[in-house]
């Protein structure tokens, strides 16, 4: 049922802007009025939506006649990411992922070559041991940090790493670069990355990639706590929960696999 103050000609637009995204490519006239015959359009009304579409660049037209979404659309979509609070989006999953792991939560992004903490959800009942939001952590010995690192050029990452040094906190940090890209790499095709009492004694952690629309890791979501074992059937519960949770908070931001 179509609510009574929906404007026909801005729902039939839309719809015109739909069937232009799932295509995934520019469509000729001839294919979208057959798409949209569906709705009932007749094609001098596709054809006038896209008149006037492209007058405000949210159409674009290709040399050879076909119609695209247009750049205007990229626009007001960044603006849309300037002004998106990720918290509001992310909140809702990481407090079921706080609850489902007895663990506490972190939402974070790279910036600066650090790692910084966006929101955290603290476990019940267990020690502080969240940063607080704004917290800038190292990126090499964390395993929010090895996320961002295995999503950079090796390059790039490996230039990141020589030029801030890597500071032995612990026994088990990973001091080496060569030794922790090669960890980065495997996280890169597993999926997720842990740290294991790299940068505090008795913590593990694990993070995984939160992707944009635009299919960039922007974002990681994981766990910390006092896991007995990496081993641990504890912890392997956990890995699947991370993943399972970035992969929704993905979908939720516009990521389509």
């Amino acid at each position: 049922m179509v609510d009574g103050n929906i404007i026909l000609s801005v729902a039939k637009a839309m719809e015109l802007l739909q069937v232009l995204s799932q295509a995934g490519r520019p469509l000729s006239l001839a294919e979208l009025a057959e798409l949209t015959e569906r709705c009932g359009y007749p094609k001098s009304t596709v054809f006038g939506l896209l008149t006037t579409m492209r007058a405000y660049d949210i159409i674009t037209q290709t040399p050879g006649g076909k119609y695209a979404l247009g750049l205007r659309l990229f626009e007001y979509g960044r603006q849309v990411e300037r002004t998106w609070d990720i918290s509001l989006v992310a909140r809702p999953y990481m407090e079921h992922l706080s609850q489902s792991t007895g663990a506490s939560v972190m939402l974070s992004i790279c910036e600066g070559g650090s790692v910084i903490t966006l929101d955290q959800v603290e476990a019940r009942d267990r020690l502080r041991i969240v940063s607080d939001a704004g917290a800038r952590l190292p990126i090499y010995c964390t395993s929010q940090g090895k996320v961002f690192l295995a999503h950079m050029p090796r390059a790039e990452a490996e230039k990141l790493l020589r030029r801030q040094g890597m500071t032995q906190f612990t026994p088990h940090t990973i001091t080496d670069v060569g030794a922790l890209l090669r960890e980065t790499d495997a996280c890169r095709e597993s999926g997720y990355a842990i740290e294991n009492g790299e940068y505090k004694i008795g913590l593990r952690s694990i993070s995984a990639p939160v992707y944009t629309a635009e299919r960039t890791v922007r974002y990681t979501v994981g766990v910390i706590g006092m896991f007995r074992s990496t081993h641990s059937d504890e912890f392997r519960d956990a890995v699947e929960q991370v993943c399972t949770t970035a992969a929704m908070i993905s979908a939720a931001l516009g990521y389509r696999a």
